[in-house]
């Protein structure tokens, strides 16, 4: 890469980061909807790729942010590295006891992440405990 590319990419790169951390980028719109047999969760972010969504389960937390991550080419080996990950959004949600986490499910389509949260079937929400007679 010549020296003037590399100083023009490194200013567009810190432009754009910096008018994302002074208020430049659109705001994220979060939506959660009830269905018949689950939760649906909508992330969209205008401007922000698929690769910048990120959505976790840490226990019974559902987990959604985004990040903007800043990168440059090393001068040694013309290896790509990221710099900085900015945070532009998060959410941190309770997961219900009636959802089946293991079969929580995220589709990245048209610039928007749906989050589909669905329900357990009725048989595992309700069960007889039997008591033992110990004397």
């Amino acid at each position: 890469m010549k020296a003037i590319e590399n100083v023009f990419q490194g200013t567009g790169g810190q432009l754009d980061l910096l008018n994302t951390l002074h208020g430049g980028s659109s705001q994220a719109t979060f939506n959660v909807e009830k269905e018949e047999n689950k939760l649906v969760v909508c992330l969209k972010s205008p401007g922000v790729g698929p690769e910048a969504f990120n959505v976790l389960v840490e226990g019974n937390k559902l987990v959604l942010y985004t990040l903007l991550t800043s990168r440059a080419q090393s001068a040694e080996d013309d290896q790509e590295i990221q710099k900085l990950a900015v945070p532009m959004f998060m959410r941190v949600l309770d997961i219900p006891v009636f959802v089946d986490s293991d079969q929580i499910d995220a589709v990245y389509e048209h610039g928007r992440v749906t989050v589909t949260l669905p329900f357990k079937d009725e048989e595992h929400l309700h069960r007889r405990i039997d008591i033992k007679n110990l004397f």
